[in-house]
């Protein structure tokens, strides 16, 4: 008796487990930056509402991988009981939301990180576990059928 084959959403499943898991490690949530803009923009405008608007979008960002994780399990289908369909459906949107927010935090990051003391330091540091987690959940998206 052989092993079975694992299945296309059970490899994408796992692949966005292991880059949620990933972009945990690295801390790659993008929540920082979210909160170091929403002080920019409060210290520039003055306008306290905006700074309350960064900190929700920071809060959201923290919980990135977490919510890939989640989505890579939906995905899988192994311990979560639902339809295939909205399984699927579900655990797609869940690393599309997790996905997008490392994404963009990342840009924000790479953008900031220019215009510091020490621009290459900062970007080959960006270029580590998250942005491997980060490349993972995104082709496991793309597996997904």
């Amino acid at each position: 008796m052989g092993k079975k084959k694992m299945t296309n959403n059970e490899q994408a499943g796992l692949m966005a487990i292991i880059g949620g898991i990933l972009m945990l490690l690295a801390g790659m949530s993008g929540a920082e930056t979210w909160k170091a803009l929403g002080n920019l923009a409060f210290e520039i405008t003055g306008i306290d509402s905006l700074n309350i608007v960064f900190q929700i979008l920071a809060l959201a960002a923290s919980l990135g991988g977490l919510v890939i994780i989640l989505g890579g399990f939906m995905i899988h289908g192994k311990y979560i009981k639902m339809k295939k369909d909205k399984r699927v459906r579900s655990g797609k949107l869940f690393i599309t939301i997790g996905a997008g927010m490392g994404v963009i935090g990342l840009i924000i990051f790479l953008v900031l990180a220019l215009f510091s003391d020490y621009p290459g330091r900062n970007i080959f540091g960006a270029v580590g576990l998250g942005f491997i987690g980060l490349i993972l959940t995104i082709a496991a998206r793309l597996k997904t059928k």
